[in-house]
């Protein structure tokens, strides 16, 4: 399996920021309390950030439309972006700004909690994506990601971009993440007309039972399904990873780690399912490169983006890809 050098490209939308993680935390601490961890890492991040940087890992070329502010944490960004060979075209600096900032806490079992200062972030805006039009045209998949760290798209502006980007020919993918106001009533109403313009639609168990109210996987795979996308992936943490498409449906178990830190496994896992997709390789397969790739990842405690070469071999433990 290879990407040659002529391929499309996919083309990411969404948040760039930094991480600032601790480690090995045993709990939240209280107010006007204080708890330790005994491990940290700052890293290049955002949805689209991790995304971007598993992808090229993956030998996927990759474009970005995002912004990062004018600060050391920007620039940061940008360099290490441009070290794994990601095209910078569409990614602004906004004059002036503030780089989105994360604090993430993870405790020892790898379960973590967020708590963020969008910055610049707020400034992203549907003309943004506009200006950078001809990146979305020259890709094969366009992916909106993180779209609640960009309160500046709105969920009605991200659906006539989706639309846009469908009626050229693209393939649109969308991972919105957690929102943070908990899924009121308008928001629910926007995702059902966004997820109309969605071809492949990846959230999380969370994500996916927050929006559909279902109890069950399966219910949520199908509930999902009916509202427009082909193709739902429900990312399903240890208990692995679940696809429909139509009325077909699949599961494929996770691979079995020690959890070093899961912040950015869900992206990771996307840019392996992405990759297969590529290939046009079955479902279940796309599913099995993805928790491989994310099961390396999570496993690692630095240089934490596999390699595609490492991917397939650990994914070669699932029935799906030894057939291939």
């Amino acid at each position: 399996m290879t990407h040659s050098s002529t391929a499309k490209p996919i083309c990411i939308v969404g948040n760039l920021n930094i991480d600032l993680i601790i480690r090995n935390v045993p709990g939240m601490p209280a107010w006007g309390q204080e708890v330790m961890g005994s491990d940290r890492l700052q890293a290049c991040s955002g949805q689209a950030g991790y995304l971007a940087f598993a992808l090229n890992k993956l030998s996927v070329p990759t474009t970005l439309i995002a912004n990062v502010g004018d600060d050391l944490y920007g620039r940061q960004i940008l360099q290490e972006l441009t070290d794994f060979g990601v095209d910078l075209a569409g990614v602004q600096m906004t004059p002036n700004g503030r780089t989105g900032i994360t604090v993430a806490i993870v405790r020892a079992d790898g379960e973590r909690a967020f708590l963020s200062d969008l910055g610049c972030l707020a400034d992203f805006s549907e003309e943004m994506i506009q200006r950078n039009w001809s990146l979305v045209e020259d890709a094969a998949v366009v992916c909106l990601v993180g779209l609640f760290c960009l309160p500046g798209l709105s969920l009605p502006a991200a659906a006539r971009q989706m639309a846009l980007a469908r009626q050229v020919g693209k393939l649109t993918m969308l991972d919105t993440g957690w929102d943070p106001a908990n899924w009121p009533a308008v928001t629910l109403n926007e995702m059902r007309s966004l997820l109309k313009h969605v071809s492949l639609f990846m959230p999380n168990w969370d994500e996916a039972r927050a929006i559909t109210g279902a109890t069950s996987v399966e219910e949520a795979g199908e509930m999902l399904c009916k509202l427009g996308p082909e193709t739902v992936v429900i990312k399903c943490g240890e208990l692995g990873s679940f696809a429909r498409q139509g009325e077909y449906s699949c599961w494929s178990p996770p691979r079995v780690v020690q959890v070093q830190d899961a912040v950015g496994a869900g992206d990771v896992f996307n840019a392996g399912f992405l990759c297969a997709l590529q290939q046009h390789w079955p479902l279940e397969a796309c599913l099995a490169l993805g928790n491989s790739a994310a099961s390396l990842y999570i496993s690692a405690t630095s240089d934490r983006f596999p390699q595609l070469a490492e991917v397939i071999a650990a994914a070669h433990e699932y029935p799906a890809l030894a057939a291939l």
